[in-house]
């Protein structure tokens, strides 16, 4: 049986496939000094938050292995 895949599952490979992303941040130099999270990891944390309604980092850690499925 195929599983369909959610639309949040979508939009992350969507982002995690754009060139076009990874240039902007190479470009801008968005990670330069970066010492945590990767510009493309933050984004997706961010986009995630929302339709969650997450109000911490632990509760979108907890709901993104469901939603990315």
């Amino acid at each position: 049986m195929i599983k369909p895949a959610s639309p949040f599952s979508q939009i992350i490979s969507t982002i995690r496939t754009a060139a076009n992303f990874d240039n902007l941040v190479a470009k801008h130099e968005a990670e330069k000094n970066a010492k945590g999270f990767e510009s493309k990891t933050q984004l997706l944390s961010m986009l995630f938050r929302h339709p969650a309604k997450a109000d911490s980092l632990r509760e979108i850690a907890g709901g993104w292995p469901a939603a990315t499925e």
